[in-house]
């Protein structure tokens, strides 16, 4: 049997036994592309963590509307948070970063404005919303309770200010396998833009004492990388061990 279609819905709009109406965008996918109807089940998600099996009532161009049958509720992750720190990179690229570092689990992705970055500040602060909109739609593929978020952007000396020493960890072909890695709390990757880290850059997490990362023989594209680098780590993770244990 075929599994029910995940649909958004507003954060606090699931309550059990209720109607819940879809906004335009949410009923439009219903309706013209899913080509569902009235008795359809679905299932429906707020992005923070409540999610709810639910029957289609309402099926019209005008309005979709679903009733609430069973509700869950997951709580948010407690530890072990993997967190990908990306140099910025074209339209294309980046999106794509953010929908897949969504589906392999990681909890954050933070747009880093490195030196060698193809773009301004005040532009990636405009595109922030539009990969926050990326993260929640790519939860309904990947049938994640929770977004991952999107940070605003910072340099990679504010990204060194803000992580702790043992927890910072830096995509390098020359560093070490996973395993390898000191026990930390949380993961934070940073993965260099297109043409990589400056040398500067490189001083300035070799002296706050990030560890190295090696993905793998081949020379990956910055986007690979941060997917490869969320995988691995977020792997770890679901293997019950602390990243980096």
């Amino acid at each position: 049997m075929k599994a029910a279609p995940w649909l958004l819905v507003p954060p606090g709009g699931i309550e059990a036994g209720r109607l819940v109406a879809l906004e335009a965008g949410e009923a439009r996918h219903v309706t013209a592309a899913l080509r569902l109807g009235v008795g359809d089940a679905v299932v429906l998600a707020d992005g923070r963590g409540t999610t709810a099996s639910a029957v289609l009532r309402t099926a019209s161009r005008a309005r979709v509307e679903a009733e609430v049958v069973e509700l869950r509720v997951d709580a948010p992750p407690a530890h072990g948070e993997v967190a990908i720190a990306l140099g910025l990179l074209d339209g294309r690229a980046m999106d794509w970063a953010v929908q897949k570092c969504v589906e392999v689990g990681a909890g954050r992705l933070i747009p880093l404005l490195a030196e060698r970055s193809q773009t301004s500040r005040r532009e990636t602060t405009r595109r922030s919303d539009h990969w926050r909109r990326i993260s929640l739609q790519a939860i309904k593929q990947c049938r994640r309770s929770w977004v991952m978020e999107i940070d605003a952007v910072v340099s990679p000396a504010e990204l060194v200010e803000q992580t702790r020493a043992e927890c910072g960890v830096v995509a390098d072909r020359a560093g070490a396998g996973a395993a390898a890695l000191r026990p930390a709390p949380e993961r934070v990757l940073a993965v260099g833009p297109e043409g990589g880290f400056s040398a500067a850059e490189e001083g300035l997490f070799a002296a706050a004492g990030w560890q190295r990362l090696n993905l793998g023989p081949h020379v990956l594209r910055a986007e690979t990388a941060a997917v490869v680098g969320a995988a691995v780590l977020v792997g770890r993770e679901a293997d019950g061990r602390p990243a980096g244990a």
